[in-house]
């Protein structure tokens, strides 16, 4: 019995390792990626009399905007194990590049026959949707159905300890 709990810890610990170096070489990608925009804006499209001090306002918003998001679904993405890797939705910002706007993870939420593990993996997602400052809807229903899965899973174990 020990030595089954010791290989299962062993386990975790090396799919944590192998997630940490999954989500590491995704961050290594985006900074060395060689996307460029290499589309040009016509002159005439371009306002003539546009406001300086407008253009750096919204550039800045965007720039901030696509680091939270990407910060926001990276902290998903290392509480748990993923089904696909982080998707991105991107919007064009002033300056003709992409900024992400929006994005999703897809979290693995298979629940394991095994009561201690699915408690365990359970713990997993609802740390994982509630990790970042600013919960969606969805961050916070995924959160709601682990916490409300374990107890389900806790109240069974009450039950056959009686």
């Amino acid at each position: 019995m020990w030595v089954n709990r010791y290989s299962y810890s062993s386990d975790v610990y090396a799919k944590l390792a192998q997630k940490h170096s999954q989500l590491d070489k995704i961050n290594q990608e985006e900074k060395l990626s060689s996307f460029k925009k290499t589309d040009t804006i016509e002159a005439s499209l371009v306002p003539k009399n546009y406001d300086e001090e407008d253009y750096k306002r919204v550039l800045d918003k965007f720039k901030q905007k696509d680091a939270d998001v990407k910060a926001h679904e990276q902290a998903h993405a290392s509480k748990a194990q993923t089904t696909a890797p982080i998707s991105y939705n991107y919007q064009v910002g002033p300056d003709g590049k992409l900024y992400a706007t929006g994005g999703h993870v897809r979290l693995d939420t298979s629940i394991p026959k095994d009561e201690k593990a699915a408690s365990f993996k359970l713990d997993q997602l609802r740390n994982a949707a509630s990790s970042p400052n600013e919960l969606s809807s969805a961050d916070a229903q995924i959160a709601r159905t682990a916490t409300l899965n374990k107890m389900l899973i806790l109240s069974k174990g009450d039950t056959h300890a009686n």
